[in-house]
């Protein structure tokens, strides 16, 4: 089950921060130079401006840069690498499964960008939602949302779920594969316990 409003907490200069992997600020992460592999890249690095670059949205601190240096710029690499996974509508705790309804068919050579702005148009088309609503919910709101509403439409007017899962559904290997593929990730499938 992809979680929902999954909010990432981190302490920052003492301070609690809650950071909400909304819509919005996906797409705002995503046309990043290198999008979101570049961001991870330098998060794993230790990147001071990436972990900003994040946070700035979710508070109001000053001093923003001395108080995330003096937290440590590694203590923050595995949340923000969370964050960053929920911007792109991955969760890792979620086994592929064929009960999760994607909203694009995506092909590889699809850019990321692509994936978000389907997301927008769902929310605000076939949810109905204002544009405000639709870039304030998380990836996974918006997913599980748009599976809702496929349900109530098949209750009205009939239809079988394979036939709308098949022409829809993106596997988690590619979702990983279109966010993070420059970043030079490789599929370790596993492996049977004996």
């Amino acid at each position: 089950m992809t979680k929902l409003a999954d909010d990432i907490t981190v302490r920052i200069g003492g301070e609690a921060i809650t950071l909400r992997p909304c819509l919005r600020f996906a797409i705002r992460l995503e046309r990043r130079e290198g999008s979101f592999s570049s961001l991870s890249r330098e998060i794993m690095d230790g990147s001071l401006s990436a972990a900003v670059e994040i946070v700035r949205d979710h508070t109001d601190l000053s001093d923003l840069p001395q108080r995330i240096l003096e937290t440590g710029v590694a203590r923050l690499a595995n949340p923000l690498l969370l964050y960053v996974m929920a911007l792109a509508g991955i969760d890792p705790d979620d086994a592929p499964a064929n009960d999760h309804v994607k909203p694009v068919k995506q092909r590889r050579d699809t850019p990321f960008s692509e994936y978000l702005a389907s997301l927008y148009r769902i929310g605000t088309g076939w949810l109905g939602w204002t544009p405000t609503e639709t870039l304030d919910a998380t990836p996974a709101e918006i997913m599980e949302a748009y599976k809702g509403r496929l349900d109530l439409l098949r209750s009205i007017f009939g239809g079988k779920d394979d036939t709308i899962d098949k022409q829809s559904d993106m596997p988690l290997d590619d979702k990983f594969k279109v966010a993070f593929g420059s970043f030079g990730t490789t599929v370790v499938k596993r492996g049977r316990a004996a």
